[in-house]
């Protein structure tokens, strides 16, 4: 243990001579970075938020255009917080915010804001010049004005209702029913508690990370094992309970799994002790989870409450994939713990599993260590995995099909049978939870046969590999094959015997159906127009979906990182990309990678549209007509491992000696997340 101890202090000591001035700049920008970026959050962090959280309407704040709103205060504050719209372009305009005191006259708020400065459909928090009370001011007056010609003005959002008992809304002096979306900030006990524990955790485990990179410099599987303690840890904490997408389905499908685990005689009913949902939202971070979780934490366990029966079952579902979480609930259940920590628990169970991914994927890939590492501590994977979500699985799975994938490609050494039942397994793991992501292992193809010792074993093996996402494909696509041909040999035969009592040319709307939502046969009637319908989606849709797989929409994709973030995000993974490596992919496999993903994402669109979407949904009127509903950008975060290697070439690359300044770039990045998460939490 000592000579460890020595040979660690001598190789961060060599490394600090060696690279002492970058080391020591680094460092400083840290700290710089870390105080900027917490003084420019101050106004929101550790304070709770009180009053309009409705955003019925928007109008853009133009030249000609006023708006004004007494408001009464009932409480002491600090600050307002009023929501914006940027209408997703760029802007050259400015407004003018003025604050009064509606009794005394007094300004406490008097700026001039760029509209080029505000994040789209995000509140912005003003300062009071001094905190007030209802005892030193009965209400403020809030003035909005601007000179800004119309298309380059802000949007101010407003609600239909009354939030705020007393209040007058007035645009262009036309009294109107709502209020503004506007909200009091004032410091709170408890968040500013649950504030400090976080910064304090992030700080210092970023800070450690950072030296770890610049310092001590271990294998990538180390680095990035430790990154994904570190930051899923965090998100663990400040993405609030049920608000990642669908995860109150997802907690009480593992209730139910870990009933069965525990010999439950039905599986389906559980202690309302156990859905306790108080404080918490559905698909939106609020900060009364975080007062929950300082005040509630240590609550004793109380199971005199009367039993209920779950709505939805998990024998309908893909079971496996709630395995992790649901071993956490009946760890926690066994230690006669309370609802908040039986939650917390089985999340953190699911993001050790997702953690173990995380090793052996960058312990087993030969190339794209640094790619594959970012890619796995993303933000949008992060918040997956510390969640009850089964995207941990898929996204965990994937990470190491690929990783043993590009081992096969290019390590030298035969395949060991001991490996090759590993990736077996873990195709057949993730084959039938969604087809879609079990295609890519048909990339195992592209392996050579030296590698199986002859063309006969390579063809056996592959074959054993793919069976899985073989057989998924075949149940999903042959009863569509079939009803395709029958469809085809009706309409050339059996119509035109009847074609005197059927009338081919009749006009049947945007897509012919009966129910809810769209059918196979509804596209097979009219297929050109499904092909319509396909395009406008796209049309509609690719941009948020794009940016959504990489992060952009974080919690119950509500909250939307600024814009700068997001292509920070960006440009950081196409560097990583670029990284020198010992080998690159074939043109060929680029182009097979390109091809499934889109037949993916084609299988994905399709499959949303005769499951989900509705038929008298509301109409795009830019866009002329409908669009298929219910795909989110995550659907597609699984395609980045596959897609962002494409970018990796001979001719440019990034030497290797520029890792620590992506590594510390990331890092960075997923400070300034965090704090926008803090930030954007507190004020709801």
């Amino acid at each position: 243990m000592k000579d460890k101890w020595n040979k660690l202090k001598s190789r961060i000591k060599e490394n600090f001579n060696k690279n002492r001035i970058p080391v020591i700049a680094l460092l400083v920008l840290w700290v710089v970075a870390v105080v900027f970026t917490l003084y420019s959050y101050r106004d929101s962090l550790g304070k709770s938020a009180r009053g309009n959280e409705f955003s019925d309407n928007v109008v853009e704040l133009c030249d000609g255009l006023m708006i004004d709103e007494v408001i009464p205060i009932d409480d002491e504050c600090e600050s307002v917080a009023i929501k914006f719209a940027t209408y997703a372009r760029k802007n050259n305009g400015s407004f003018t915010v003025e604050i009064k005191g509606a009794d005394s006259a007094e300004t406490l708020v008097n700026k001039t804001i760029k509209v080029s400065s505000l994040q789209d459909n995000a509140f912005v928090t003003f300062r009071f010049s001094k905190t007030i009370d209802p005892s030193m001011e009965k209400a403020i007056e809030v003035k909005l004005s601007s000179q800004s010609e119309a298309g380059q003005g802000a949007g101010v959002y407003y609600s239909n209702a009354k939030a705020y008992e007393g209040s007058v809304l007035k645009i262009n002096n036309e009294t109107m029913d709502g209020d503004l979306s506007l909200r009091f900030l004032k410091a709170n006990e408890d968040l500013n508690r649950f504030y400090l524990i976080i910064i304090s955790w992030v700080v210092i485990t970023f800070t450690l990370i950072i030296l770890l990179i610049l310092l001590i410099k271990p294998r990538y599987e180390i680095l990035f094992t430790v990154i994904a303690i570190c930051f899923g840890l965090t998100f663990w904490l400040i993405i609030t309970p049920m608000s990642v997408p669908d995860e109150t389905i997802h907690y009480e499908y593992s209730l139910q799994l870990s009933n069965y685990m525990m010999g439950a005689k039905d599986h389906r009913i559980v202690d309302e002790e156990y859905l306790n949902y108080g404080a918490m939202a559905g698909h939106l971070n609020i900060s009364a989870a975080y007062e929950r979780f300082i005040t509630k934490i240590n609550r004793p366990l109380n199971l005199d409450n009367k039993d209920v029966k779950l709505n939805f079952d998990i024998d309908e579902s893909y079971t496996i994939c709630f395995v992790p979480q649901a071993l956490g609930i009946t760890v926690a259940r066994l230690l006669k713990w309370n609802m908040l920590r039986t939650f917390y628990l089985g999340r953190l169970f699911n993001l050790a599993f997702y953690v173990v991914c995380v090793y052996i994927a960058i312990k087993n890939t030969p190339i794209h260590k640094l790619l594959f590492g970012i890619l796995s501590t993303l933000p949008i994977f992060m918040q997956q995995a510390a969640s009850f979500s089964y995207d941990c699985y898929i996204n965990g799975l994937t990470f190491v099909i690929i990783a043993f994938l590009m081992k096969w490609m290019y390590s030298d050494t035969p395949i060991s049978r001991k490996e090759f039942i590993f990736v077996f397994i873990v195709n057949m793991m993730i084959a039938p939870i969604k087809v879609v992501y079990g295609l890519f292992t048909f990339l195992y193809w592209f392996v050579p046969q030296e590698r199986f010792g002859s063309k006969k074993n390579k063809i056996i093996a592959t074959l054993i590999v793919t069976a899985p996402a073989m057989y998924e494909l075949t149940i999903l696509l042959f009863p569509l094959a079939f009803r395709v041909v029958r469809k085809i040999f009706e309409n050339l035969f059996l119509n035109k015997i009847n074609a005197e009592s059927i009338d081919l040319t009749r006009n049947i709307g945007p897509l012919a159906v009966e129910g809810e939502t769209y059918t196979f046969s509804d596209v097979m009637a009219e297929p050109m127009k499904a092909i319509e319908l396909l395009l406008r989606t796209i049309r509609y849709s690719l941009k948020t979906w794009f940016y959504a797989s990489f992060g952009r929409a974080l919690s119950g994709n509500t909250l939307i990182l600024p814009t700068y973030l997001v292509h920070s995000i960006l440009a950081l993974l196409i560097a990583s990309s670029l990284r020198e490596e010992s080998a690159t992919e074939s043109l060929m496999f680029k182009i097979v990678v390109i091809g499934m993903c889109i037949f993916a994402g084609l299988m994905m669109v399709g499959g949303m549209l005769i499951s989900w979407t509705e038929v008298d949904q509301e109409v795009i009127e830019d866009y002329g007509g409908p669009i298929i509903q219910g795909i989110q950008g995550r659907y597609f975060s699984p395609f980045l491992p596959y897609l962002f290697p494409i970018f990796s070439n001979k001719k440019f690359r990034i030497d290797k000696k520029f890792d620590p300044y992506l590594l510390y770039i990331f890092v960075l990045l997923v400070f300034e997340v965090v704090v926008y998460v803090l930030s954007y939490t507190f004020m709801n």
